[in-house]
């Protein structure tokens, strides 16, 4: 029996929808995943299916090639490859016809070369495919892992830590969201939704595992804002700069707010709360989350150069920019952008936050240095070096969370300026 015209023509779709995002992903680091890419979630999973197996893809490809294989071409190489050795949507033959009929009407050599090559290497079964890259293939290929990352992970972790964080990266991060502190509406839990355990940063957060996003995001709770959709290690630099009510208090890299929020609901309606990013359409978002709240002030501005008002604080959150390497699963192409070079980078910048900061809080008052990084050079290593250059500021508690099963990875520091 034939395959019927109503597939092809969606594996056609599919393809085009991926080869695009792709190349609107990797032209910079920090894109987001087009908005038509993740509504359709089976062009999402194929997406995030090449984003993470993007070593052992380009291994083979060019394996079996020359290595100067286009952009495009090889985007498409992508698709074809994700669809036949790793997702089980669509027979061989079609992945290969809708490849070559993709390539066909660019140029008719290079969908001889794509048939060709698609056909050696889909033709053996994924089994023996998937065989031949554990055993031949270079260690972060087997990993799928950029080499600069592999480089700066296995520096420092055992081989049998590294592969498990790996594997654990492959998999797909789970949805979280938080039922929001007096919001109206929330009473009820929502179909849709499961209970997790507390987590022992923050105790006090009523989580939930999102099973069905259908359900939950047509509810009413969630229309009535009762509930926030937050992973659980962003609540580890909130719960350690422990907001209190009538204090003034400053979240310096707020967008997209999810952090700011939490600090909100603390101040509890007195206080004052300034929300700072130097991008207006991040901050946009975070207004948004925080409508109903008449004790933010939003700031557009570089949290190195901070206008005069925000001053004399109780209270500072330091999110900063960061190498994003604890957030793997939501942002597959980190494996791909990052470098020592960009890292080392970050860390400047950091410093230079940091320093600004400092400067802004009164005698007494406490700021968290926080990332969603793995990197010590982003982590420990940049408040050390910190406290070694201001003096009156003393280090009260830091905690390192690695990735798991629920959660991504955070770091969080608590600074206290004593004069």
């Amino acid at each position: 029996m034939g395959i019927p015209p109503k597939a092809e023509r969606r594996a056609a779709q599919v393809l085009r929808g991926v080869e695009a995002a792709l190349g609107r992903l990797l032209a910079r680091a920090g894109a987001e995943v087009p908005a038509e890419t993740a509504g359709d979630p089976t062009m999402h999973q194929v997406l995030m299916t090449v984003l993470r197996r993007r070593a052992t893809l380009d291994w083979l490809i060019d394996r079996h090639s020359d290595g100067r294989t286009r952009p495009r071409t090889r985007r498409v190489l992508w698709w074809a490859l994700a669809e036949g050795l790793f997702l089980d949507g669509l027979p061989v033959p079609v992945i290969v016809d809708t490849a070559v009929e993709d390539i066909k009407a660019i140029s008719r050599g290079e969908a001889s070369f794509v048939n060709a090559l698609l056909r050696r290497l889909l033709s053996p079964g994924r089994e023996a495919v998937l065989a031949a890259v554990r055993e031949q293939s270079p260690p972060w290929v087997q990993l799928d892992l950029g080499r600069p990352l592999y480089e700066a992970w296995s520096a420092r972790l055992s081989p049998s830590a590294l592969a498990a964080l790996a594997g654990l990266l492959q998999s797909p991060a789970p949805l979280v969201v938080r039922r929001r502190q007096g919001a109206a509406g929330g009473a009820a839990t929502p179909a849709g939704l499961e209970a997790m355990p507390a987590v022992d940063w923050a105790p006090s957060a009523e989580l939930y595992r999102c099973l069905d996003a259908g359900a939950f995001f047509a509810s009413p709770a969630w229309q009535a804002q009762a509930f926030y959709v937050q992973d659980p290690s962003t609540l580890l630099a909130p719960a350690l700069l422990a907001v209190r009510p009538g204090e003034r208090v400053a979240d310096l890299c707020s967008a997209p707010g999810g952090k700011a929020v939490v600090l909100s609901e603390a101040l509890g309606g007195s206080g004052v709360l300034f929300c700072v990013d130097r991008s207006g359409v991040r901050l946009a978002r975070v207004r948004e989350n925080l409508v109903s709240v008449g004790t933010v002030h939003t700031l557009v501005a570089d949290a190195r150069e901070l206008p005069p008002e925000v001053a004399a604080l109780d209270a500072i959150l330091l999110d900063v920019p960061c190498s994003n390497t604890g957030v793997v699963r939501r942002r597959p192409d980190v494996r791909w952008h990052f470098t020592a070079a960009g890292r080392d980078e970050l860390a400047a910048t950091q410093a230079a936050i940091l320093a600004a900061a400092a400067s802004r809080l009164r005698p007494g008052g406490r700021m968290v240095y926080s990332t969603c990084s793995l990197e010590p050079q982003e982590n420990h290593d940049q408040v050390a070096a910190f406290l070694r250059a201001t003096p009156g500021f003393v280090l009260e508690d830091e905690r390192q969370l690695d990735p798991d099963s629920g959660h991504d990875g955070a770091y969080a520091a608590r600074l206290v300026r004593r004069r």
